[in-house]
């Protein structure tokens, strides 16, 4: 890996929502975007930031009492906005992106925010990492879920374990996938929809059999290139590594966050 790459050299624009606008608005932008963080604007200065995991934190709290399409972007915001120079290496950006728990740095020069990094922006260089296979860094016995669990049972584990990726499994093989963007998509889209009456009611009873994706499986000797080109191709936060694509015995899962701390340890 080169160890000159400064985040000047994949700094990029960042999208932007104002804190006053709803967070119907904000999803919407952030999809047709196609990005991963909004940052949040007050008079054009940023103030705050949001991704995927505010989205679905406030889509299980508040949304549940009918204020989906009431609430403003200023009420999910992070307002802690973490910020590196141009010329801070990538190794650094990436350190401490582990060490916040955050998966975004805001990149500041000359006291403006000029730019943003992303883990998921990692993923689109990762010609800066050598073609290593996924075995040398993925996380192994990962936590997954039955096709039975609820979506918010499985939205309280990955809060409560900080992940962002859920293996569907079924006697020790994978059989689908969520990640925190699928469930918020999921939940957004059910709020909006007026067809179902007790919203509450449906969305406890909904399983993640019901809204689960058809995996990307990966091997252990596949390439991190490799990885990377189809999670970004499908959207995903990571993919499970299975045995074999006959048995799909779940041996571990490469996320976003595995590739980031992939960076910093070099």
């Amino acid at each position: 890996m080169n160890k000159n790459i400064s985040v000047r050299d994949i700094q990029r624009r960042y999208t932007y929502i104002d804190k006053d606008e709803l967070i119907p608005k904000a999803f919407w932008t952030l999809e047709s975007s196609k990005d991963t963080h909004l940052v949040v604007v007050e008079n054009k200065i940023p103030v705050g930031i949001i991704s995927y995991k505010d989205f679905l934190r406030v889509l299980t709290n508040k949304a549940r009492r009918g204020l989906i399409t009431k609430l403003h972007v200023s009420s999910l915001m992070t307002i802690n906005l973490v910020t590196v120079e141009p010329d801070t290496s990538i190794q650094d950006a990436a350190k401490l992106m582990i060490k916040k728990g955050i998966s975004s740095v805001l990149v500041e020069s000359g006291g403006k925010i000029v730019g943003i990094i992303t883990k998921r922006d990692l993923l689109k260089h990762i010609e800066i990492l050598p073609d290593v296979l996924l075995k040398t860094f993925m996380t192994k016995n990962p936590i997954a879920a039955p096709a039975g669990m609820s979506l918010t049972g499985a939205e309280k584990l990955l809060r409560d374990r900080k992940i962002s990726t859920l293996p569907v499994v079924e006697e020790g093989n994978v059989i689908g996938y969520v990640d925190i963007r699928i469930l918020a998509q999921f939940l957004l889209d059910a709020f909006l929809n007026q067809q179902h009456k007790h919203i509450n009611k449906f969305i406890h009873e909904v399983t993640l059999g019901d809204i689960m994706k058809r995996p990307s499986y990966m091997l252990p000797d596949d390439k991190i290139h490799t990885f990377a080109k189809e999670i970004l191709r499908r959207s995903f936060k990571g993919a499970p590594i299975v045995s074999s694509y006959s048995t799909r015995n779940l041996l571990g899962v490469a996320t976003e966050t595995d590739v980031t701390k992939l960076i910093a340890s070099i």
